[in-house]
C-alpha cells in the first residue's frame, strides 16, 4: 500500500473542506459592518477589505502590520493581563501549531518541489529535507512539546479547575482529543522511525530530545518497527487532515480569528486613512 497516495487522497478533500469552511465563515462575517457600511453587498464588503489590506501591505505601515500580528495576535498582551493561565494555553497551543505547520511546509517544498523539480541542493534543503538534521529534529520535538504543555493547561482549566462554560465542553473536548491524538501519534511515529531506520543512531538524533531516549530503550525489542511506523504515520497524517477539515467549524478557530481581529483593531487605532471605522467583534 502506498501510504503517501492514501494520505493525499484524504488530505486534498480535507483542504477543500477547509477552504469551504473558511468561505462560510467569511460569508457570515461579511453580514456585518465594513468601513461603516452595512448597506452594501458581501462582494463589495470583501473588495473593500482586500483594498484596505493591500493599502497596508504596500505602504510604510507594513512594519506596523507585522508588529501587530506578533504583538497583538500571537503574544496577546491583553489576554496576558486578564488571565495568565489562559494566555499560556493560547500561546503554547497556537504558537506550537504554527511552528509545526511552518516546519511541515518547509519540509514539503524541500522534499517534493525544490529537490526533485529544481534539483536544488543548498543549506535550506539540507536542513528541512532531513528529519535528522539537528535543527529540524530539535524544532519538531520542541514544537510538539509546547503544544502538549498548552493542551495540558487547557485540560486542567476545563476539567480540574472547571472555570470554563460547560455549554462549550463537547466542542472543546473534540478538538482537544484531536490535538492530543495528533501529538502523541507524532511522537510514536518518530520513535518507530528511529528504531528501524538506523542500525546505529546518528549523533544528531540526540536533538530529538524526547523521541531519542525512548528509541534507545525500545529499539532492540522484537517489534515490526517499520510496519508500526507506516501505520502510525498514516494515522497521524489522516487525523491531521481531519483536523484541518474540522478547524473552520470549531471553537478553536475563534482563537485564530481573534488574533486577526486584534491585529485589525490595533492598526485601526492608528487611524489609517483607508480604515475609517473601528471594526468590533459584534460587527465581525
Amino acid at each position: 500500500m502506498d501510504i503517501m497516495l492514501v494520505f493525499w487522497a484524504f488530505h486534498i478533500p480535507a483542504m477543500l473542506v477547509f477552504l469551504a469552511g473558511i468561505g462560510l465563515t467569511l460569508s457570515i462575517w461579511l453580514q456585518g459592518t465594513v468601513n461603516g457600511r452595512s448597506d452594501i453587498s458581501a462582494g463589495k464588503k470583501l473588495s473593500l477589505l482586500i483594498r484596505d489590506a493591500l493599502a497596508v501591505v504596500f505602504s510604510a505601515r507594513l512594519g506596523s502590520l507585522l508588529w501587530s500580528v506578533v504583538w497583538d495576535g500571537a503574544l496577546h498582551p491583553a489576554l496576558f493581563k486578564e488571565h495568565k493561565l489562559r494566555w499560556a494555553a493560547h500561546f503554547c497551543v497556537l504558537g506550537g501549531i504554527v511552528l509545526l505547520a511552518i516546519l511541515s511546509f518547509f519540509s514539503f517544498i524541500s522534499v517534493d518541489i525544490l529537490i526533485p523539480i529544481f534539483k536544488m541542493d543548498n543549506l535550506f534543503t539540507s536542513i528541512f529535507a532531513n528529519k535528522d538534521h539537528a535543527l529540524t529534529a530539535f524544532l519538531n520535538e520542541f514544537g510538539g512539546l509546547v503544544v502538549m504543555v498548552g493542551l495540558i493547561i487547557v485540560i486542567i482549566r476545563r476539567y480540574v479547575i472547571r472555570k470554563v462554560d460547560m455549554r462549550t465542553r463537547m466542542v472543546d473536548t473534540e478538538i482537544i482529543v484531536f490535538f492530543v491524538l495528533i501529538m502523541v501519534s507524532g511522537y510514536l511515529t518518530e520513535i518507530c522511525r528511529l528504531s528501524f531506520e538506523f542500525e546505529e543512531l546518528p549523533t544528531s538524533a540526540i536533538y530529538a530530545f524526547l523521541s531519542y531516549p525512548v528509541s534507545l530503550l525500545v529499539r532492540t525489542a522484537p517489534f515490526p518497527w517499520r510496519d508500526m511506523h507506516n501505520w502510525l504515520f498514516l494515522f497521524h497524517a489522516l487525523f491531521s487532515s481531519a483536523v484541518v477539515a474540522y478547524l473552520p467549524f470549531s471553537k478553536f478557530f475563534h482563537a485564530v480569528a481573534g488574533a486577526i481581529i486584534a491585529t485589525v483593531s490595533s492598526l485601526q487605532t492608528e487611524e489609517a486613512p483607508t480604515m475609517r471605522e473601528k471594526v468590533t467583534y459584534e460587527q465581525v
